[in-house]
């Protein structure tokens, strides 16, 4: 078995947190995203394909959104607004809004 890093990304606490291409010669190629903390113990979650594009999609509407730098008087409402659908949602309209300018 081998395994490629395709990203990794190193949080202030030392965290890693990296995508992986697994792969062997009698089986499709896996992908793990694997977090590891400081003191080198692994955590492996197995995704397919369509998980990491679910994942990836959300990533970009968020980063979107939180480009904007929304604050929130009141944090009970921000729990009920910030849901990933409404995250996707407002992306979709802010590209539209964009598209005919």
């Amino acid at each position: 078995m081998s395994e490629t890093t395709l990203a990794q990304e190193i949080n202030n606490g030392n965290y890693k947190l990296s995508i992986i291409a697994q792969f062997n010669k009698i089986s499709p190629i896996t992908y793990i995203i694997r977090i590891e903390k400081p003191t080198g113990e692994k955590a492996d979650y197995i995704t397919t394909i369509k998980g990491f594009k679910k994942f990836g999609e959300l990533l970009l509407d968020l980063h979107s959104f939180a480009e904007e730098k929304l604050y929130a008087k009141d944090p009970q409402q921000l729990v009920e607004v910030l849901t990933a659908e409404n995250i996707k949602t407002y992306v979709k309209l802010k590209k539209a809004v964009t598209f005919t300018k």
